[in-house]
């Protein structure tokens, strides 16, 4: 990794820095409507994660085509309770000192996550901690979804930066890193959970507070 060209550090959010208490949101529905997690997670692509759709569609057009359109509400309550955890969620330990020693450290810092929208009549939620990351950009905002290079580009636009001055520190193989590496960033992976298998490619650390050691 080519340390004295990285200017930017950008990480994941669920799993990287808000814990998942709920899980993986397409996990959660999949069960509820014993449907094929696949499908719904490319449901929730399509029409949550790309563009902002109403929580009512929203819930409508996955229990419609999971085959259980009765189940509506009860998927969109779930929505509501994921998008009501956006706006204070709950912070893994590491999170707030690692970002304020990385700035420090003179590293600027930037948020790129995969993650719905809120309904298209209410103002996205600003929890306290992005205060600390310079650009805060969602894929809904974006148009497209990590792996996808767009996504790597929009950061890039956004901090007027070249891709060799980007580091991605993120917990999925296939969408924090593979995507990272293929824009041609650097990376990191982030394993908490000791049962992930490591990314072969990349340096793997279990906790933010390794990462400054590796920069330094």
């Amino acid at each position: 990794m080519p340390q004295r060209e990285i200017r930017a550090i950008c990480f994941d959010i669920g799993g990287v820095l808000v814990r998942m208490p709920r899980g993986v949101l397409a996990s959660e529905l999949a069960e509820l409507l014993d449907a094929d997690i696949e499908k719904v997670r490319d449901l929730l692509i399509v029409h949550a994660k790309t563009r902002r759709t109403s929580t009512v569609e929203l819930a409508t057009i996955i229990a419609t085509a999971c085959g259980r359109p009765q189940a509506a509400d009860t998927v969109a309550d779930r929505l509501r309770l994921r998008i009501a955890d956006m706006a204070d969620p709950p912070l893994y330990p590491d999170v707030i000192p690692t970002l304020e020693q990385l700035a420090g450290l003179g590293f600027r810092i930037c948020l790129l996550s995969n993650a719905i929208g809120p309904d298209p009549d209410t103002a996205p939620a600003r929890p306290p901690y992005f205060a600390l990351a310079e650009v805060v950009l969602h894929s809904w905002q974006i148009g497209e979804c990590k792996p996808h290079l767009a996504a790597f580009r929009a950061i890039e636009s956004a901090m007027d930066l070249a891709p060799q001055q980007l580091l991605n520190v993120g917990d999925s193989s296939r969408f924090d890193i593979d995507g990272a590496l293929a824009a041609g960033w650097s990376a990191i992976h982030l394993v908490r959970n000791s049962a992930t298998p490591a990314h072969p490619d990349v340096a793997r650390i279990g906790a933010l507070t390794d990462l400054a050691p590796l920069l330094s």
